[in-house]
């Protein structure tokens, strides 16, 4: 990965976790249109190859709540594909862009995550049904 990539990917990182960060603190007054133009962002990022990381670091590992429902929301508007696969870092293989997996276990006792999973499974492609 070069370094324009690694620190574009750490920059949205970072951006994400003072967000969430700042939701955590007062839900009430969060400025969503930062998430969104976040969101924006990472769409764009993903479109030129940074995203895969950005997207698996922001939805796996998190319970999920309205601020990650909110963002995958936003992600899908901006044109953010879910089920794209890309190359990894070595060239090795094919990986996901989005974990699909972790959001699926987060599903089975998580009503923000269930809603999320129901989202995709609306849109994913027939070869690719959830």
């Amino acid at each position: 990965m070069s370094i324009l990539k690694a620190n574009n990917i750490n920059h949205l990182v970072g951006d994400f976790m003072t967000l969430y960060e700042q939701w955590e603190d007062v839900p009430s007054r969060f400025a969503w249109e930062s998430l969104q133009a976040l969101a924006q962002e990472g769409a764009q990022a993903y479109n030129e190859g940074y995203g895969p990381s950005f997207h698996i670091l922001t939805f796996d590992g998190y319970p999920h709540g309205e601020f990650h429902e909110r963002f995958l929301g936003y992600l899908l508007d901006a044109g953010f594909d879910p089920f794209k696969m890309v190359q990894d870092a070595s060239g090795t293989k094919l990986i996901a862009v989005f974990g699909h997996t972790g959001l699926a276990e987060a599903a089975l006792d998580n009503p923000y995550s269930a809603r999320m999973q129901a989202a995709l499974e609306r849109i994913a492609p027939e070869e690719l049904a959830l």
